[in-house]
């Protein structure tokens, strides 16, 4: 029980970060629009570009987690990271 709440854990904070890490983008960028933003980058075909640097993000906590021997949330966090990117890859084919 206490590994699935681990594995959840770290699920959440697999896609809490990239999250986090494109609104700063966007408050420094655009002052906080973050639907203008996506628009922009869209219109000039690199928003699939900079999402993917935001799930980069992720190898953080994954390599913290590995580094302390906590496998489950660093399940958690490849798996977010890992649909991220296959999100992302749709994105770009469609």
């Amino acid at each position: 029980m206490i590994k699935d709440q681990l594995f959840i854990r770290g699920s959440v904070l697999g896609v809490l970060i990239p999250t986090l890490v494109f609104m700063i983008y966007a408050l420094i960028r655009m002052d906080g629009d973050f639907v203008a933003l996506y628009y922009e980058l869209n219109s000039l075909n690199i928003h699939t570009h900079v999402m993917s640097l935001c799930v980069l993000v992720n190898a953080i906590p994954f390599f913290i987690f590995i580094k302390s021997n906590r496998e489950k949330p660093a399940q958690g966090v490849l798996m977010s990271t890992i649909l991220f990117s296959l999100l992302i890859a749709l994105e770009k084919i469609i």
